[in-house]
């Protein structure tokens, strides 16, 4: 005699049904965010911050985020592209670099002051970054919502070629990501090419270039170690990154979806970033592995900075909005922060 399986599957259907069901009764539906990069994929801080990241996001919302990866630029190439193609909806997520749209985010510019931050930079900069976020005095959020804000660590200028001294890079083309960048290239004599980040190594091995501002932790992921033979080690800034997505699809997400988002971004997350970046910094200056460095003394940087950067500081003031209250706001975090609070 048959059996009647029919009320046994309507009674296993009900409970996967309840399974993705909500106390509304609405069904929680899975949002899928495309996240894109122009980093390769083997990046380092990719495999052990980002991808992690996701991991546990889509974990703590219980199914309801699903992040779909496109890494080496898979859907955009261009870094300058990113931003533009996240509002564009080419992708939902990304890693902006302000410098490349500095007008959207001009008061970025602060980051890339040289001399601001001492020795890598790296962690002072990206928790002096988040507590500037929150406090709402970095402009250019109204479109995206941020799980990160964090930097590298200070630029120097590595070069292709062996030289001796500061004096020796005059006439010689420099890749600078952005307008602040170029200007420090032109103070220390240099010429400024604007150029991405990816197109650095290729440009000095055909003699484009003669050397790249790049934070030390950059020249590694992106393949221009091999060509470097001198690194120039003086505080040129750092490169501050926004990690997050577009604001009006995360407003869409529910509040289990936003709640998991919230729990691994903010401060943790960009701490993370910021560890990742300084320790590759600090390891970079420590073992050069042969290649020439020239680290001029305290009293020859007191001099470099009086000499070319200390306008630097006025003229951002002067021309950012509301730019002395943002400065001093800056100062008084970072003297926090080296007070250990």
């Amino acid at each position: 005699m048959k059996k009647n399986l029919l009320p046994g599957a309507l009674g296993a259907a009900a409970i996967a049904l309840s399974l993705v069901i909500g106390g509304t009764g609405a069904i929680a539906a899975t949002t899928t965010i495309k996240i894109g990069s122009f980093t390769p994929p083997k990046a380092g801080y990719l495999r052990t911050i980002t991808i992690p990241f996701l991991r546990q996001v889509e974990k703590d919302s219980a199914g309801e985020i699903k992040f779909q990866e496109f890494w080496g630029g898979a859907l955009i190439r261009s870094p300058r592209k990113q931003w533009e193609g996240m509002l564009n909806g080419i992708q939902d997520a990304t890693q902006v670099l302000p410098s490349y749209t500095a007008k959207l985010f001009p008061d970025f510019g602060i980051f890339a002051l040289p001399f601001m931050f001492e020795k890598t930079g790296t962690m002072e900069a990206t928790i002096a970054g988040w507590r500037m976020y929150e406090k709402g005095l970095l402009g250019g959020f109204d479109k995206m919502h941020a799980f990160a804000v964090y930097t590298n660590d200070n630029s120097g200028l590595h070069l292709g070629r062996e030289i001796t001294s500061l004096d020796q890079i005059k006439g010689l083309k420099f890749r600078a990501p952005g307008g602040t960048e170029a200007q420090v290239v032109k103070a220390l004599g240099g010429t400024p090419v604007g150029m991405s980040i990816t197109q650095v190594a290729e440009s000095i091995n055909r003699g484009v270039i003669q050397g790249t501002l790049t934070g030390w932790s950059a020249i590694s992921t992106f393949r221009i170690t091999p060509l470097i033979k001198t690194h120039i080690d003086i505080p040129l800034g750092v490169r501050s990154f926004v990690l997050g997505m577009r604001k009006d699809l995360y407003e869409k997400l529910s509040s289990k979806g936003k709640a998991a988002i919230a729990k691994n971004s903010g401060l943790k997350l960009s701490k993370a970033f910021g560890q990742y970046y300084q320790n590759d910094g600090e390891s970079m200056r420590a073992d050069p592995k042969g290649r020439s460095v020239i680290r001029p003394s305290k009293a020859e940087l007191d001099g470099i900075f009086k000499a070319h950067f200390r306008q630097f500081h006025h003229d951002w003031i002067a021309k950012v909005k509301d730019g002395q209250m943002k400065y001093d706001a800056m100062q008084a975090i970072l003297a926090d922060i080296r007070k250990g609070m």
